[in-house]
């Protein structure tokens, strides 16, 4: 009796374990992330209290991160390439373009959210005013131009050479540039002159890219059958560098516990990471508001649908994205999720996710607004109505092609202060807290352009479905044609050795007689000689005289 009891205790445990050792390896690429994050904090911690560390020995330590980043983005050009040509080229053009609009709404309509929440909050919070400082009027400021960099984004857009945006970007800059004293008018002595001054600076141009791929993509479509092979070549290499990121994704919980462990290791100001709390709290509480509720919020309003099954699918491109703080460099991920996991269109996450990337930052645009405000409550500006909405527009274009890359937060913020003519020093001080901030933001940028996939499948679905439907009834029209044809309908075309005529016959007749009233004995075909012969449709060269020499 008492056997069968504790026989009837245990097996309820045994399977609830079961189950539960089930659920984590459905899951064991989250679980070794999250397990590999813990031990990342933990050696850090370790490393930081125990050993004193020298920046050789913290460059050591962060060595295997650093390799995990130089992967992911090694594969990130092709993939993107490979994935719009090849998603651009599988739509009608009809279909594209639906498709298209309904993706440049839903970028527009969601940055354009991000960025009055983020307006909001900091606006009623105010975090800047505990920490408001003394305006210094002699600083420096840097010469900058809303239509310069709105120009460079164009520029971006046509690159005169395809090689070298992938690696290097156009960017122009205004240097103050001196007259000299002219000795015919003094007038002009001492004077300076604002010049536009371009060059090109380290970073990929994925916008530039992101175009001319759609271009050849919508070309390929056009030209149908001839483009056919390119576009399977296309389709081969990019199934070939999916394989490739499967094998990256192998190493990823090795390399997230070193870069995790040389962040913490790296990180010496804890103090004034600390004091700038109420920013981070304001940040961090808009990205929660956008994450949590407005995205899916939406996605349930146009779709009806639960947005956890997708947010669940998507679950381990935002854990990456957390940890390594590059959405260009989770993107291999992110189409491992869409298209493996919740089993979306490889049309529309081709289409979506590569242009999503680059062009529809949420998280950044909000954090720029906030760190804009923050900075001009610092030093005591009342910012109008129009600089506010300056300030809106500002953070949403320069979001747009931003790169992927980790930290361009900072560079961003640099951006937006001085276009509407705000003291960009104070702005420093965020870098401290920089490399938290970033990470939240890309988690939010990644989780928008899931979402934006998930929607705009869900919407397109019956396009879709009518392409699909389309292509099958070619092909069967094309084996009913071919099935049609009865034997007395197919027809040979034969060249006589002696002519350049070409003479159709038909099953029911035999080729006709020379002149002397003799057949021809090589092209004599008749039902009676040769019975059930099938003749097929080609033309057949005239032999060589030396075959019968």
């Amino acid at each position: 009796m008492e056997n069968n009891i504790s026989e009837e205790e245990t097996q309820p445990s045994a399977s609830g374990m079961r189950r539960c050792w089930n659920k984590i390896m459905r899951n064991k690429f989250l679980a070794s992330s999250l397990t590999a994050v813990a031990l990342g904090i933990a050696l850090g911690f370790v490393l930081k209290i125990c050993v004193h560390m020298t920046e050789l020995h913290q460059l050591y330590i962060g060595f295997p991160g650093e390799l995990l980043m130089r992967m992911l983005q090694a594969v990130t050009i092709p993939l993107i390439v490979t994935s719009v040509i090849t998603g651009v080229s599988g739509l009608s053009v009809k279909t594209s373009r639906r498709i298209g609009l309904r993706a440049v709404i839903y970028f527009v309509s969601t940055t354009f959210l991000s960025v009055c929440t983020g307006l909001i909050l900091v606006l009623l919070i105010k975090p800047g005013i505990a920490y408001a400082v003394k305006k210094d009027d002699d600083e420096y400021e840097e010469a900058f131009s809303t239509v310069d960099a709105l120009l460079d984004l164009v520029r971006n857009m046509v690159p005169d050479n395809l090689i070298l945006a992938c690696f290097k970007q156009y960017h122009s800059e205004r240097i103050e540039m001196g007259n000299e004293e002219d000795e015919h008018n003094s007038s002009l002595a001492n004077l300076t002159e604002v010049q536009v001054v371009g060059s090109y600076v380290e970073g990929t141009n994925i916008l530039g890219l992101i175009v001319w791929s759609f271009i050849l993509g919508v070309i390929l479509n056009r030209m149908g059958e001839s483009g056919k092979a390119l576009v399977e070549f296309l389709t081969v290499l990019n199934e070939a560098t999916k394989c490739m990121v499967d094998l990256i994704l192998g190493y990823l919980p090795i390399g997230v516990l070193f870069l995790i462990a040389s962040h913490v290791v790296e990180v010496h100001d804890w103090e004034t990471t600390f004091k700038l709390g109420k920013f981070m709290v304001v940040v961090i509480t808009g990205l929660i508001i956008h994450g949590t509720i407005t995205l899916p919020l939406m996605y349930f309003l146009v779709t009806r649908r639960n947005p956890l099954a997708a947010i669940k699918g998507f679950s381990p491109a935002l854990l990456t994205a957390l940890v390594i703080s590059s959405s260009s460099a989770t993107l291999p991920l992110t189409f491992q999720c869409c298209e493996e996991r919740l089993k979306f269109d490889k049309r529309i996450t081709r289409f979506m996710l590569p242009i999503g990337t680059n062009i529809n930052m949420d998280g950044t645009a909000l954090y720029e607004v906030v760190a804009v405000v923050f900075i001009a409550q610092l030093n005591h500006i009342e910012l109008d109505l129009s600089q506010l909405i300056t300030l809106s527009v500002t953070s949403a274009v320069s979001s747009i092609g931003a790169a992927g890359i980790p930290a361009t937060g900072a560079v961003t913020t640099l951006f937006v202060l001085t276009a509407i003519g705000l003291p960009a020093k104070e702005a420093t001080i965020l870098v401290v807290i920089e490399w938290l901030l970033d990470r939240c933001n890309t988690v939010v940028n990644v989780m928008g352009d899931c979402i934006g996939v998930a929607l705009i499948h869900q919407v397109s679905k019956n396009e879709l479905a009518e392409m699909d439907e389309q292509v099958r009834e070619m092909a069967r029209m094309r084996s009913s044609d071919d099935e049609s044809l009865s034997p007395d309908e197919i027809q040979v075309r034969i060249r006589s050795q002696d002519s350049d005529e070409d003479i159709l016959y038909t099953m029911s007749e035999s080729p006709p007689s020379d002149g002397d009233g003799e057949e021809h004995n090589e092209g004599q075909f008749s039902e009676d000689s040769c019975p059930g012969f099938l003749y097929s449709q080609l033309e057949y060269p005239p032999i060589p005289d030396r075959m019968y020499k």
